[in-house]
């Protein structure tokens, strides 16, 4: 008598062990997180103020909002947003095992974020100064190729990627150790 495999494995084993989609997506969001820091950390080499400053100083301006909760509610606004990107591509490459997927899977989200940014942006900003929602003054869609798209692609990539690898380690038979 055989144990149907497929019932009873997850989708991914990583070094002869199976890991768990609790730990998968909290895996996942914990690199969305650190790219995130990183993302803010990165953004002034290409030529951009960060996020974080232009969302706090938008707080302070149209919420009445003091330094130090405006920069807090940024940094918070941004990871949060960064947790999720890391969620979503947690779930694609648990979901996808082909790169060729995962990649163009990659690109069309690095393109659609970017396109999206301005508005988001100013969306997000209108929301936390607790601003009444005027779609007239969202900017408009940016579909430049440009440096924020380069950015948001280093940015994916640097979650992907790392999933990626973790997902296609090879198992290893670990019965002679110890």
């Amino acid at each position: 008598m055989t144990a149907n495999s497929r019932a009873t494995s997850p989708a991914i084993a990583t070094r002869g062990k199976p890991v768990d989609p609790i730990r998968w997506l909290f895996v996942a969001a914990v690199l969305g997180f650190v790219v995130g820091v990183l993302f803010i950390l990165v953004q002034p080499f290409f030529g951009m103020d960060t996020l974080t400053s232009r969302h706090a100083a938008a707080y302070q301006q149209l919420g009445g909002w003091s330094a130090t909760p405006a920069m807090l509610m940024a940094w918070f606004a941004h990871l949060a947003v960064s947790v999720v990107y890391g969620l979503m591509g947690g779930l694609v490459v648990w979901a996808v095992s082909r790169l060729s997927i995962v990649a163009l899977w990659t690109l069309v989200f690095t393109w659609v974020t970017t396109v999206i940014a301005p508005p988001a942006n100013a969306l997000i900003v209108q929301l936390v100064s607790f601003q009444q929602i005027d779609p007239g003054k969202l900017p408009a869609l940016n579909f430049n190729f440009d440096e924020k798209l380069a950015l948001h692609l280093v940015v994916f990539a640097a979650i992907i990627g790392p999933l990626y690898a973790y997902r296609k380690m090879k198992p290893v038979d670990r019965s002679d150790a110890l």
